[in-house]
């Protein structure tokens, strides 16, 4: 081989290591966690001395390496099913439930699937459990 065909080899060589280190690199795919269901909350009010926190029910999941909370009417506007009915029976809510989150995405959103839903995922907003 000569030296001309190897520098040119050499080259080709170079220009696809760079390429598939930058494509890797600056991959914005998603990258979707399943979520795994934790508790159903129920509501919470809880009175201070000139202070009342009302909290609404929530689903607690753990997403990826996010615990998140779902409020209810997420579930029930956007999927038509009320956690509270499955309260005391969580295995029945996971068997109605499917949820995914972006592990690679900035939105407080994750998507959910359920028997409102059909076959789509549905976006829900989440806060951060506190």
């Amino acid at each position: 081989m000569s030296r001309k065909a190897l520098v040119k080899g050499l080259t080709s060589l170079t220009i696809c290591s760079i390429l598939l280190t930058t494509i890797g690199a600056c991959d914005n795919s998603p990258k979707l966690e399943t979520c795994k269901f934790v508790e159903i909350e129920d509501a919470e009010f809880e009175v201070e001395a000139g202070d009342i926190d009302v909290e609404r029910g929530e689903v607690e999941m753990v997403c990826g390496d996010k615990i998140v909370d779902v409020t209810w009417g997420e579930f029930r506007q956007k999927l038509q099913i009320d956690p509270g009915q499955y309260k005391s029976n969580l295995e029945a809510f996971k068997r109605q439930v499917t949820c995914m989150i972006d592990e690679r995405s900035r939105k407080q959103e994750i998507l959910c699937k359920g028997p409102g839903s059909g076959d789509e995922f549905v976006t829900l907003k989440f806060s951060y459990d506190d």
